[in-house]
């Protein structure tokens, strides 16, 4: 695993959640000096602790991890698809809007960190 990669993604998501380092850290039962290790890739959480920090962010530890989601995505992409034409126009077009905000969005934060998409 790569320290740096993994702190990076933990430090976007436990931003997105809007919880500070102290907060998640509460909620996994660790300190904030060990969150911020990890965020500044010196520390690697347990199995345990991944698993606290997955759930709390409300996400996989496959994506912490960094693992290869492009079959799940695919799927889940025509899963989505075939939902929203199911919708009215109108529910539809403000999904569309909805899911365009968020994408722009999380460019812009990952411009802001440099770009890097790992």
């Amino acid at each position: 695993m790569d320290k740096g990669l993994f702190g990076r993604r933990l430090q976007k998501y436990r931003e997105m959640k809007g919880y500070s380092q102290e907060e998640l850290a509460e909620k996994i039962d660790c300190s904030a000096i060990f969150i911020s290790g990890i965020e500044c890739g010196k520390k690697s959480p347990s199995l345990k602790t991944l698993m606290n920090l997955a759930n709390s962010l409300n996400v996989s530890a496959d994506i912490l991890l960094g693992g290869e989601m492009a079959n799940y995505t695919s799927e889940k992409l025509k899963d989505m698809e075939k939902r929203l034409d199911i919708l009215p126009d109108r529910e539809r077009q403000r999904i569309l809007d909805i899911m365009d905000n968020i994408i722009t969005i999380e460019l812009k934060y990952c411009k802001e960190q440099g770009g890097d998409w790992q």
